[in-house]
């Protein structure tokens, strides 16, 4: 039966990785758990449908976040010239404190992918270049 991933978050340091002999913890560094990173009443402010379980997959980071290592996007307009080019939008990018940066994963009709959710992504604000404003961003 597989464990509930809810119990990983609410151990604590010394039942999940024990003492040494006078006590101590170990000084192993672990990420944090998502529960401790989402920030689900902003969210629900702007995305009254999104619940932490879509937050429970693998994690992929929105491009215009900050805290993403990778922010490469693809050319949103198919006729141009640069489209199967990636597009460096770092310069673009902004913190996403809400989500720290996490998507959830999402499906629009049959394509499947990534939905950034944070009402401070400057995509979905519109304050970069190729967006209207109002869309959350979408990689598939």
């Amino acid at each position: 039966m597989p464990r509930n991933p809810k119990d990983k978050c609410d151990t604590t340091w010394e039942e999940k990785y024990g003492t040494d002999l006078n006590g101590n913890l170990p000084q192993h560094k672990t990420k944090e758990c998502v529960d401790d990173v989402i920030d689900l009443i902003t969210i629900q402010s702007t995305f009254p449908w999104v619940s932490l379980a879509d937050f429970h997959y693998h994690h992929f980071k929105c491009p215009y976040s900050i805290e993403s290592n990778v922010h490469f996007i693809k050319d949103t307009d198919r006729n141009s010239f640069t489209y199967w080019q990636n597009k460096n939008v770092f310069t673009e990018a902004a913190a996403h404190v809400a989500t720290g940066g996490l998507m959830i994963r999402f499906n629009r009709g049959s394509k499947y992918g990534w939905l950034c959710v944070d009402p401070e992504c400057p995509y979905y604000k519109g304050t970069v270049s190729g967006s209207t404003g109002g869309i959350p961003y979408f990689y598939y």
